[in-house]
């Protein structure tokens, strides 16, 4: 693939000092390398809904931050034709590590000799009421987390296991039911629910995973459930490490829909999206498009 008119969207402000150092001389290969780029150093706090609407000539779609730059991004709805590579700029850098993006702190002229080699990995986003997500959206136990992170700057991901503990321990933390619409359309209820986590992809953080699935682009929705007491959650959370026994694994499915109900005390249920704390969502779906994500898994390159 050869691209000649990328637009590249920066977020100045994320991850780490020497990620936001790297940013100058990220930009300045960029325009060496395209000299019909475009490059927006951030995003409009209230960009239109059509935002993307005046960059319909560009031909890739680069953006350098973490996983909440790219949801708030997703939430500007891209054209679906257009391809995105995805630059760890942020703390996690959770999608960017499993498309497998190479490092190109030092060397960002070699990011680009390598480009035209990328791979296509075609997503449907999922949506969580009205906002699209591309890694996971969770209910309960992590939307609880999110909100109580704090130091992400100077703690990188240690700031999310802390956060972790912290609603673990929280008396806010809810117990709550839900709906799902099964992959044969069958329903099931489920009560008593501590955690709901949508996954989209598999990476969740570090090196924990969720249900894999081989076909992202497929209208289904890989669902990880904790229900009970809470310290399942610390069960569960173990068993998404990389060659945990089956006796540990929490309890997963695909589905197509999820719709949440109040919890018995009457308060809301907290959610997060790609690591981004998130408004009370009511249902949990598919997004009607599919984008398309530059990789370098080798099971995604030409």
């Amino acid at each position: 693939m050869i691209f000649r008119r990328p637009l590249l969207i920066a977020n100045p402000g994320a991850g780490s000092r020497q990620r936001r150092a790297a940013l100058g001389p990220l930009l300045d290969s960029f325009m060496a390398k395209f000299p019909e780029g475009h490059i927006l150093r951030s995003l409009p706090e209230s960009p239109p809904e059509n935002f993307f609407d005046r960059y319909s000539d560009r031909d890739l779609l680069v953006v350098y931050g973490g996983d909440g730059t790219v949801h708030r991004i997703l939430g500007l709805s891209p054209p679906s034709g257009l391809p995105i590579l995805v630059l760890p700029g942020g703390t996690g850098n959770v999608l960017s590590r499993y498309l497998d993006i190479p490092p190109f702190l030092s060397h960002p002229d070699l990011l680009w000799e390598r480009l035209p080699r990328a791979g296509v990995l075609r997503v449907r986003p999922g949506l969580a009421g009205s906002r699209p997500f591309l890694l996971m959206a969770g209910a309960g136990w992590d939307g609880l987390a999110v909100r109580r992170i704090t130091g992400k700057f100077l703690m990188g991901s240690l700031s999310y296991y802390l956060a972790g503990l912290a609603s673990l321990l929280s008396p806010d933390l809810p117990a709550f039911s839900l709906t799902l619409t099964l992959e044969n359309g069958h329903q099931v209820t489920r009560t008593a629910v501590r955690w709901c986590l949508a996954s989209r992809l598999p990476p969740y953080l570090g090196p924990f995973r969720t249900l894999p699935d081989d076909r992202p682009d497929l209208p289904r929705i890989n669902l990880t459930l904790v229900c009970g007491g809470r310290w399942k959650i610390v069960t569960a959370f173990a068993g998404l490490l990389p060659g945990a026994p089956g006796w540990v694994r929490p309890f997963s499915l695909k589905v197509r829909e999820v719709v949440f109900h109040p919890t018995a005390r009457g308060g809301e249920i907290p959610f997060q999206a790609d690591g981004e704390a998130i408004p009370p969502a009511g249902r949990l779906a598919l997004s009607g498009f599919v984008l398309s994500l530059l990789s370098f898994r080798p099971e995604d390159q030409i």
